[in-house]
């Protein structure tokens, strides 16, 4: 780059400080001194990489936008089914389902070895990867996606999570009790 000379650094130093004038007057007159900027609700790609513990190896998570939002509940709809002859409802958990789901929709990139090669990201990678990798690197990319996404437990209230541990704890002692009766 070439040197500026001293005309050009004053020519500079002039036209700083007749922009910082103006911008006070307009401050002083009341006027706002910027142009808002309107934002492009339609931009909504933030990745975030996360590094396994060899420091080298990363998998690259997004947050969910609404439409892949959308996508990963209804992936993950539970039916419920009402007993007529006792009024029960029925609810099934696949917890294993929801964290894969989760997992597949959050990632989207990596950079993984196998074999000494690096892996390509595919659907199909991914899902091999999330079934053979060792549960504590998905611990550890799960927490993070997570902490992108807080409204996977945005709905959760301290009275929801009372009641599914009484719930819970009556389901524990009617399993007691079944294995008592079995034992006899």
């Amino acid at each position: 780059m070439a040197e500026q000379t001293e005309e050009q650094r004053a020519a500079a130093l002039a036209e700083q400080a007749r922009g910082e004038q103006v911008e006070q007057a307009m401050r002083d007159a009341g006027q706002a001194d910027s142009t808002p900027v309107q934002d492009d609700y339609f931009a909504f790609d933030q990745t975030e990489r996360v590094f396994l513990p060899d420091g080298t190896s990363y998998v690259d998570i997004k947050i969910l936008n609404e439409g892949a939002r959308r996508k990963y509940l209804n992936s993950v709809n539970r039916e419920v089914k009402l007993q007529k002859a006792t009024g029960d409802a029925v609810m099934q958990l696949a917890t294993g389902d929801e964290r894969k789901a989760i997992l597949e929709s959050s990632i989207c990139g990596w950079n993984l070895m196998r074999q000494g090669a690096p892996l390509q990201f595919t659907p199909a990678t991914l899902r091999e990867f999330l079934d053979r990798a060792n549960p504590k690197l998905i611990d550890i990319i799960e927490k993070e996606v997570r902490a992108l996404n807080p409204w996977l437990a945005g709905d959760v209230t301290i009275e929801d999570i009372d009641k599914q541990i009484e719930e819970l704890t009556e389901l524990r002692a009617q399993k007691l009790r079944e294995e008592e009766g079995n034992a006899s």
